[in-house]
């Protein structure tokens, strides 16, 4: 057994409160979440695990692994949902474990950061968030992070066919994961570390390193097309194009969603490293940075070029990022662990004033006549910013004799105020999350073979399995879409997703529940047939 899983199960541990309490304090979150326990609950219904669906469509914006990961625990208890929300966090940890084999090939002689390293990921806001959603990214963070222990067992230990074949296993399973993104997170290293890194590669040649690369690479293709081959061929051209070319050339060369100027990734940097960016041990150690340490040029040629990479690119989201967080927990624990003359006693006093700042405010708030209260807010208890105060105190009490218990605590305590501050937002507003209700309806109705139709095509999925739907919603994009629906279906119901004060009638509405920000309301065909009136006012969201 690899030895970064027997290490200390203290991170596990953690790990474990925070997954399981965020889990049990949500449902699954719209539209991403319910979306992908949508495609695979449809693949799983209809048999068909090679080609994903929704709503009875080809689904070829995400590549099967996960939906597969999906089945097999479906396989081994049963379809329910805590199994499939288990995955990604799993990935997590698996992630925790592998920056800790990271930072020991790194820093051999410096113990110290491989204990810190897991700490300071799991410990990350940015890590602990995504940590706990069943979408792609904490999942590609995983085969990321696995390709680069490859390229680091490559460099400490020779170039051994076995090495370049876990890379290319790391680059395969990426690719099944989120497509050939992976690729902007592994190639730029492969591609410059002869150069960059050429103290460490001198010895090896760099023909022999970039036969490696290519190696691997083709190792990688030939995992993926077992899958995407079969899968083009029974999907349809369509679903092939998609497939081959759409995923990730969309994306960056047109970016098609997502558009934000180059510099938006780095006004976000000190956000994603919340909340180490707090202590003042962060910010002597970069003044202590060595440009000559081997570990630290590791983690720069490994994250910077990604970084640009990814700020070229017109499309972005914050959670791109997220297979760098390792990179940067690992320079992280160099940091603390290389800083000098600090007084690790006092290192978290920074961090317990702003919990407990936020504590009192959330505290006095819901009884405040004087300071307008946001609707977000409107009927919290006191109980969580009580919470959040008490876990302020504890933080500001302890007394940190280095760096590893610092960060053990300053770890703790964020996962803690996480937790506290999940459980307030949710004790008020888990119901506008909740597509069950809905979703239970719609498949009560299509058991009494009720036809039921989408208003406005903009379905994501999010009743499909919450309702275990076996049918498909039928979509309407426009009016004479949804007149011809009426006409052949009057005993049918339409949905639409509308702002609150759409202005609905009540006697026009069957069933009506919250949704996120709006609501969905049910409304009979023939409610629509006896009034036509009120077809001009089925205006979605």
């Amino acid at each position: 057994m690899p030895r970064f899983f027997l290490s200390k199960p203290y991170p596990a541990l953690l790990w474990a409160i925070l997954t399981l309490v965020s889990l049990s304090l949500r449902p699954l979150f719209p539209i991403d979440e319910t979306r992908y326990a949508a495609v695979a609950w449809e693949m799983w219904h209809t048999g068909d695990f090679l080609v994903p669906h929704l709503n009875g469509e080809t689904y070829s914006h995400k590549p099967p692994l996960l939906f597969w990961l999906i089945h097999l625990s479906w396989l081994i208890f049963g379809v329910n949902e805590w199994s499939l929300r288990l995955i990604a966090p799993l990935f997590s940890l698996a992630g925790l474990y592998l920056s800790q084999a990271v930072a020991r090939l790194l820093w051999t002689e410096k113990g110290q950061i491989a204990q810190l390293t897991p700490l300071v990921l799991l410990g990350t806001y940015f890590w602990m968030v995504y940590g706990t959603l069943t979408m792609f990214d904490i999942m590609l963070s995983f085969f990321a992070l696995l390709g680069i222990y490859a390229f680091l067992l490559l460099i400490r230990h020779g170039l051994s066919i076995k090495r370049w074949l876990l890379l290319g296993v790391a680059i395969g399973g990426g690719v099944l994961t989120k497509g050939p993104v992976i690729l902007l997170h592994l190639l730029p290293f492969g591609l410059l570390s002869p150069w960059l890194l050429s103290s460490a590669l001198s010895s090896y040649g760099k023909s022999r390193w970039y036969l490696g690369l290519l190696t691997a690479v083709l190792t990688g293709a030939a995992i993926v097309l077992c899958w995407a081959i079969p899968a083009g061929m029974a999907g349809g051209e369509t679903y092939r194009k998609a497939i081959f070319l759409g995923q990730t050339s969309g994306r960056i060369v047109d970016s098609f969603a997502h558009k934000l100027p180059f510099w938006w990734y780095l006004q976000l940097l000190p956000l994603l490293l919340l909340p180490w960016v707090l202590i003042k041990p962060f910010w002597l150690g970069i003044k202590q940075f060595n440009q000559h340490d081997f570990g630290l040029r590791f983690c720069l040629v490994w994250a910077i070029p990604v970084l640009i990479a990814f700020s070229l690119v017109s499309g972005k989201r914050i959670h791109y990022l997220l297979p760098l967080m390792p990179a940067l927990a690992l320079t992280i624990a160099w940091l603390l662990a290389y800083c000098a003359d600090v007084d690790w006693r006092r290192v978290h006093w920074v961090i317990a004033a702003i919990f407990a700042l936020t504590g009192l405010v959330l505290l006095i708030l819901p009884w405040s006549h004087v300071i307008p209260v946001p609707p977000l807010i409107t009927g919290l208890s006191p109980l969580w910013g009580g919470l959040l105060l008490l876990n302020a105190c504890i933080l500001a009490i302890v007394c940190p004799k280095n760096a590893v218990s610092a960060v053990n605590y300053i770890c703790i305590a964020a996962i803690a105020s996480a937790l506290i501050l999940c459980a307030g937002f949710f004790q008020m507003q888990s119901y506008r999350f909740d597509t069950a209700p809905a979703a239970q309806k719609i498949a009560e109705l299509m058991a009494k073979q009720q036809p039921i139709a989408f208003v406005g095509g903009k379905y994501h999925g999010q009743f499909h399995f919450a309702g275990r739907l076996t049918q498909s919603i039928k979509l309407l994009v426009n009016q004479d879409e949804l007149l011809a629906f009426m006409q052949q279906n009057p005993n049918g119901i339409v949905l639409v997703e509308h702002k609150e004060n759409a202005g609905l009638p009540e006697t026009a509405v069957s069933y009506r529940y919250p949704f996120k920000s709006h609501q969905v309301s049910f409304v009979a065909c023939r409610s629509l047939i006896a009034n036509p009136a009120l077809i001009s006012q089925l205006k979605p969201a």
